[in-house]
């Protein structure tokens, strides 16, 4: 569950961290020496950024309704030449990222996309990337919003429009529950329908939504005392996510189970 949560977070941070000639994202002139999920007992001795879970808590929101809270760690491991200059990356490098991630307070979290098998940050790619197959659907939700809109407002006031991620999540879930059911998708390849049919195997939520991001608590540096030359920082981010729940038993088990 939380490991495209850390892979969105991961991706954010690289793609606006600064960078050097080379493309590596860097603090100060140093450049980091990966991003890592999951604790980790050997670490490189360079600037690391380590992903780390600590609970997802769940409870009922209302009937068919429930709500996740995320906790997710972030720890910036830094070693360097000097105690001072270790020190001084820390606290620069939790301040980059600190100041990056407040930005995020709403972040779509999206899985591997079933027809290019690429990982994306935004549900936009979709319609942008493969609009030859999702821009049907893409028009429909356009026609079902704007009906809903002169349906319950005036005249007078015209219908917005959605967003492109919105727009092309919806158009996404759409196609997506079409496979499900056997729905033949114009210009979809095979590969793509077997994929999309696998992770409906495995109960994947191909795009979800975290809400109420924050950043709750900020270390910016361990001071950390026997550990020679390595300082830490970290960083704790609580996220909510509401999630459908359309199955409550006792009889969604088939006779045939054992």
């Amino acid at each position: 569950m939380l490991e495209r949560v850390y892979d969105t977070l991961r991706g954010i941070l690289f793609y606006e961290l600064p960078k050097n000639a080379k493309g590596e994202a860097v603090i100060f002139d140093r450049p980091v020496s990966g991003f890592y999920i999951g604790e980790a007992a050997v670490r490189p001795n360079g600037i690391a950024i380590i992903f780390k879970g600590a609970s997802s808590p769940l409870k009922d929101i209302s009937f068919g309704l429930q709500e996740y809270e995320h906790n997710v760690n972030i720890e910036i491991n830094v070693g360097a030449d000097n105690i001072e200059t270790t020190e001084r990356v820390t606290q620069e490098a939790t301040r980059i990222i600190l100041s990056i991630l407040r930005k995020h307070r709403r972040i779509w979290v999206v899985d591997i996309c079933p027809m290019c098998e690429k990982f994306t940050l935004t549900p936009a790619h979709f319609t942008v990337d493969h609009n030859s197959v999702l821009s049907s659907y893409a028009t429909t939700v356009t026609n079902e919003f704007n009906t809903l809109w002169s349906e319950t407002h005036p005249a007078n006031l015209a219908a917005p429009s959605l967003p492109d991620s919105g727009k092309a999540a919806e158009a996404f879930i759409r196609m997506y529950n079409d496979v499900g059911v056997g729905t033949t998708v114009a210009n979809l390849t095979t590969k793509a329908r077997n994929n999309i049919l696998r992770m409906q195997a495995d109960n994947v939520e191909p795009v979800r939504m975290l809400y109420d991001v924050l950043c709750n608590d900020n270390k910016s540096s361990d001071d950390a005392t026997g550990k020679q030359l390595f300082r830490s920082g970290t960083i704790t981010i609580s996220a909510k996510e509401l999630v459908r729940q359309i199955y409550f038993g006792p009889d969604n088990v088939p006779t045939t189970a054992y």
